[in-house]
C-alpha cells in the first residue's frame, strides 16, 4: 500500500518539475536577451537552413576581421508558425549571404534569436506574427508597427 502512496506522488512531482523545464525552454525571453539588452547584427553565409518544428534554424558561418570564422546558430520561430504568418522562408537559402539582426543568448555563445534576416539584395524576412515590443509599446503585427510608428520601417531595419 505504501508503494502505490508514494508512485503518485511521484509522478505528481515529475509531471510538475518536466512542465516547468519545457515552459523554460520554450520561453525566448527566458533564454534570451531583449533586443535593446543584446542586440546582435552578424553578416555571414548561410551554411544551413532547417525550417521545422518546435524551432527553425539557420546556421551562419561569420569571417571576423582578422579572417577567423566562427559557426553561429541562430534560432526562429517554429516552422508552422513561419508558414501560417506567410513569412518569405523560402528565400532564405544556404550560401547566401545576409545580415542577420538578432538577441543574443543569456548563457550560450554563438547562439541567437532571429529578429530579422536581411538578404544580399536588401529584401528583409521577417515574422512578426508573435509581437512586437518598441519599448514599452506592444503592437501585434508588423503592420500595426509600422502604423503607429507612420513609417514604412520603423525599425530602421533597410540597410
Amino acid at each position: 500500500m505504501r508503494t502505490r502512496l508514494a508512485t503518485p506522488g511521484f509522478a505528481g512531482v515529475a509531471a510538475v518539475i518536466f512542465a516547468a523545464s519545457a515552459h523554460a525552454h520554450h520561453s525566448v525571453s527566458t533564454n534570451y536577451f531583449s533586443y535593446e539588452e543584446a542586440p546582435v547584427e552578424l553578416v555571414g553565409t548561410i551554411t544551413e537552413v532547417e525550417i521545422r518544428n518546435p524551432h527553425a534554424l539557420i546556421i551562419l558561418d561569420v569571417v571576423d576581421s582578422d579572417g577567423v570564422t566562427t559557426e553561429w546558430l541562430a534560432e526562429w520561430s517554429d516552422g508552422n508558425a513561419l508558414r501560417r504568418r506567410a513569412v518569405d522562408i523560402d528565400l532564405i537559402k544556404v550560401g547566401e549571404e545576409v545580415t542577420i539582426n538578432a538577441r543574443r543568448h543569456r548563457r550560450l555563445d554563438h547562439v541567437i534569436y532571429i529578429r530579422d534576416v536581411v538578404l544580399s539584395d536588401g529584401t528583409i524576412v521577417r515574422d512578426c506574427g508573435a509581437g512586437i515590443y518598441r519599448g514599452d509599446e506592444y503592437y501585434a503585427t508588423c503592420d500595426e508597427a509600422e502604423a503607429a510608428q507612420g513609417q514604412q520601417d520603423p525599425f530602421n531595419l533597410v540597410p
